[in-house]
């Protein structure tokens, strides 16, 4: 701080980009005075970088723009047949998704719960219909090292536990021993893995990757966990979602022609009675965890329900809202996830300040995580006389910051 006092933000930043650890770095700095809309400093402005997860932004800017800050996502059970009166349901069952990314295991509980006092059995089939999302998950843009792990959980039309289960591993007795799986939740039927995780030392963290892919059931856990823990705890991504959440339906219910997943738009499917819908937060409500923990999913299923269903015309429509406010972008996701994503430091500063001017800015500025709070920025200390909201981008080899500083008198 007290070498800022002395120093122009020029020389500052001057004297930051200059230090030794820099020198390879590609870096790129845009500041912007909100008031007089005139630049305090710039550096590379113009230059594209990947973003990373600054990709959320504009994500929660075009989908309150375009969906509303009131949307919400609707999934509902439905049946056809008729239902007698031992309960049981001379027909079929339907799980109708409607691409909520919030569906969890006790929402399960919750819709047996409502299924119990007219439905106990099913003489039929239990349909599971993800069709209004495009049948891919995932990006086809992004990695195949990421796809297996939490954060590269593709967003399906019927989402679980934000697509993910848990890994728990049992380290060996010493260093490079190999480690054994003694607990998966929830489990997954019909997973084949196989373990090459190893023992590595004492506070090491977390170095297992998970490769596998969407739909397929073999997963490969590689990498390490600390010797000094007993049991370690990993998140991967389920391969199936909507297959294993009629699966846990499927138990209570028990239907005799066993489940069918519906994957595709099919217009011939007859009009089915609905039973109850479940709907989700309301977008505003979603950005908030969405943006101060960075939830890939949240911005996958967001882009997709711009898209209406499909993520190339949820980018589309990403681009050309940018293209009207006159910033470059290269738009392959809706996580950042992607290094195909390309923005401008300054396109990036044109995009907060059109949010400072329009009706969303209440609700993105308060998802955006507050240094020393809850979030990606929680270990990020207070600025005094200061107050700073942004959003953090990182992956390997990246590191981003975007937002809003608003400055005290004592500046």
């Amino acid at each position: 701080m007290l070498l800022a006092k002395n120093l122009s933000a020029k020389e500052l930043s001057d004297c930051f980009c200059q230090r030794e650890e820099f020198q390879r770095a590609h870096i790129g700095i845009y500041v912007l005075d909100l008031n007089t809309q005139k630049p305090i400093y710039q550096r590379n402005a113009e230059q594209f970088f990947i973003p990373a997860s600054l990709m959320k932004i504009p994500i929660s800017t075009v989908a309150v723009a375009l969906l509303g800050e009131d949307y919400q996502f609707t999934t509902s059970l439905e049946y056809e047949g008729y239902i007698d009166h031992e309960k049981t349901l001379e027909g079929n069952l339907w799980i109708r998704g409607g691409g909520d990314p919030t569906v969890s295991l006790t929402s399960l509980l919750q819709w047996e719960t409502d299924l119990k006092p007219l439905i106990t059995k099913i003489n039929g089939t239990l349909f599971v219909d993800t069709s209004c999302f495009e049948t891919a998950l995932a990006s086809r843009s992004w990695n195949f090292a990421d796809l297996g792990n939490y954060y590269g959980a593709g967003a399906s039309g019927l989402t679980l536990n934000q697509n993910t289960y848990y890994v728990t591993f049992q380290p060996g007795k010493k260093e490079n021993d190999p480690t054994a799986v003694i607990k998966i939740d929830p489990p997954i039927p019909d997973l084949i893995f196989y373990n090459e995780v190893t023992t590595g030392p004492a506070g090491s963290g977390d170095r297992v990757c998970v490769f596998g892919s969407e739909y397929c059931p073999i997963q490969f856990y590689q990498g390490t966990i600390p010797i000094d823990q007993n049991n370690f705890t990993i998140k991967a991504a389920i391969p199936d979602p909507a297959l294993l959440c009629g699966l846990i339906l499927s138990k209570q219910l028990k239907p005799t022609k066993g489940i069918k997943l519906i994957r595709e738009k099919n217009t011939s499917i007859p009009q089915q009675t609905v039973i109850t819908y479940y709907k989700s937060a309301s977008l505003k409500e979603l950005l908030q965890p969405m943006n101060q923990f960075s939830i890939n999913l949240y911005a996958e299923h967001l882009l997709k329900a711009i898209g209406q269903g499909n993520s190339k015309q949820g980018t589309e429509a990403v681009e050309s809202f940018l293209k009207d406010l006159h910033i470059p972008s290269q738009v392959h996701d809706g996580a950042g996830l992607s290094r195909t994503n390309l923005f401008t430091p300054k396109g990036m500063v044109t995009l907060l300040s059109h949010i400072k001017s329009s009706n969303a800015y209440l609700s993105i500025h308060t998802s955006l995580p507050d240094p020393s709070q809850s979030g990606t920025f929680r270990f990020f200390p207070k600025i005094p006389h200061a107050h700073l909201r942004t959003k953090t981008g990182s992956m390997g080899n990246i590191y981003n910051l975007a937002g809003y500083l608003t400055l005290g008198s004592k500046q």
